[in-house]
Parts: C-alpha cells; structure tokens; sequence
C-alpha cells in the first residue's frame, strides 16, 4: 500500500517548506498545471489524493464526487468561498482553515498598497530611467500630488484579525481609524484606537477605504455606485479580502470619472482576471495577484498548521480548524 498523497495547489510555494519528517511519509504533488484550475482540470488530478492544501480552485459537488479518497481540504487561508461546505460534509471531507495565521503579512500587504497609491510608486518605477528623470518628476508633482497618512482618516470595513493588525500599524501614522463591522463590540475596536461607525459616515469622512471583511450574501457588492459615490474625490480604496465584495464596473466607472483618487487592489473579481479587464487600462489603479497573504514567515506557520490539521483528518479525527466537524459522521472508511 502507497503513501497517502497530499496535492499541494499553492503557486510558487516550495514543498521544501513543509517539515523534512511530513514529507517522508506522504507523496507529496505540486500543482501539475502551473496555474489556478478550473473545475474540469481539479476534476483531472484528485480522484487518488488523501488531502489537499487548497487555493482558490472550486471545491464543487462533481469535484468531491470524484475525489474518493479524500479527507481534508486545508485551505491555505482564512478564506472558504469557493468550497462547497454542505458536499465536502455528505463526503466526509473537512474543510479547515488558517484564522488569524496570516493578519501580518496581509496587513502589511495592505499597507503598502495604501502607501503606493497614496505616493504614486509604480507609476514612477516603471517610468523613471536616466533619460525621463526630468520629465518623470515634472509629472509627478503636476498630476499625482502625493499625500501623507500621517494624520488622515482610515476606514476599516471589517475588525477581524486583519482589520485589527492593519489598525495598529495605522494609528502608529497617528491616523484617525473609523470602522464598521456589525459583528465587533465596541471595547474591542477602542483596543486599537478605532471608532465603530456606520458604513455610510466611513465612505463619507475616511480618506482611504480599506477592506477585510469575507465574502458572503451580504457582503457581495457591499461597495458599488452609491457607496463609490458617498467617498470623497480624494479618497482611495484599497481591497486585500476578496474581489466580489467590490463591484469591479461601479470601480472602473469610479475611477474613470474621478469619483475617487484612486484604488489599490490585491484581489478582483474573477481570479486570474480576463485580459481585457478594463481596470488594467486605468493609471489610478495599483493590482497585485492576490499574494497579500505571500511571505516566508507566513508559509512556516500556516504549514506547521497545515501539516498537524491533515495529521489529524488522515488520522480519522476531527482537525482542530475543521468548519464542518460533522463531517466525522460521514467519513469514508
């Protein structure tokens, strides 16, 4: 009897980074196609895996019809939208995930993002060469005008673990922090400073918009026409959580008419986007492909995780960050 075989779906990460001993006693796959897949490619390489570490590929019913000898889908992540939690339990899959694993490295993600497109950086990287310095900084200061957070307002849209990390790296900038998330109670948000507010005054007063709520019904489009439109000329949004939360054409059609400053995004709408996204015709928007939780610290903890959490599954017991621990009662013997 074989090894059982953990699929490893994370792009670019090394295998090397789960432990020496977790390797030896699993065969252990990367990704075959180089790329996020779709349903028929995950369809393709999973009907033999004991356990997957997961990435945003769509864990749907015909996916866990086929994937027989399936345990556990270990999200790499906080994130669990694109698992199909009520099939993974009838197939007696876990489904876990990485709460609070990953808040520093997204919120320093975050941050950055908010400090290039508040100074202008990649406009300037990729323009500025011996020949264009001259003209480069006369643009610079003639249309970007760039701005210092010292002292701004920042709007946090959900105080969970990232929302609260990126609030005290704010108020370190002494910036005033307003957030809304109905689920927070109050002495919670004044431990970093923050002020929980509706989220039409947080559109209407913060200078930058940062997201970090999940994706679900009610925060689909949470931020479209009216919401874009309650912002400040001057404002800019940024989104490191998940891009359905905002809605990419009231986006385009914001920044293209200069509602908003402009945004700086980890994450959109479909994932990879098509090549003729219109967001990638704009010069006031900044994209990163969704690497906001990538750093090597990051990985060693989420994998020492990880590995105990597949442990545990393959073990026939329930994973300490299952979402469905009423999956033991469905577990394929």
């Amino acid at each position: 009897m074989g090894k059982p075989v953990v699929l490893n779906m994370i792009l670019g990460k090394p295998a090397e980074l789960f432990s020496e001993d977790f390797r030896k006693r699993y065969e252990f796959r990367q990704n075959p196609f180089g790329k996020w897949l779709n349903e028929d490619e995950l369809v393709s390489v999973i009907g033999d895996v004991d356990a997957v570490v997961a990435a945003s590929e769509p864990y749907t019913k015909r996916v866990f019809d086929v994937a027989s000898k399936l345990k556990i889908v270990a999200r790499f992540g906080v994130g669990y939208d694109n698992v199909n939690i009520s099939e993974a339990t009838k197939h007696g899959v876990f489904v876990t995930i990485l709460p609070g694993v990953n808040a520093e490295t997204v919120a320093e993600h975050t941050l950055a993002l908010i400090y290039a497109v508040a100074r202008g950086i990649v406009d300037c990287v990729k323009s500025t060469r011996p020949e264009t310095w001259t003209e480069v900084q006369k643009k610079y200061y003639s249309t970007h005008t760039p701005f210092e957070l010292y002292g701004k307002t920042l709007g946090i849209i959900g105080l969970g673990a990232i929302g609260t990390k990126v609030a005290k790296l704010c108020s370190g900038l002494d910036m005033k922090i307003l957030a809304f998330d109905p689920y927070t109670k109050p002495e919670k948000a004044r431990e970093v400073k923050a002020e929980l507010v509706p989220l039409e005054r947080l559109l209407k007063e913060a200078d930058i918009v940062t997201i970090h709520c999940p994706l679900n019904p009610e925060t689909r489009h949470l931020i479209g026409e009216k919401e874009l439109k309650m912002m400040k000329k001057n404002a800019i949004l940024i989104n490191a959580a998940r891009g359905p939360i905002v809605d990419e054409k009231a986006l385009y059609k914001a920044l293209k008419e200069k509602w908003i400053l402009a945004a700086g995004l980890d994450v959109m709408e479909k994932e990879p986007p098509e090549t003729d996204n219109p967001l990638f015709t704009l010069d006031n928007v900044i994209i990163t492909p969704h690497v906001g939780g990538a750093s090597l610290e990051n990985f060693i903890r989420c994998d020492t995780i990880i590995e105990e959490q597949i442990e545990q599954a393959l073990r026939g017991e329930v994973p300490k960050f299952a979402l469905n621990p009423e999956a033991i009662n469905y577990v394929r013997k």
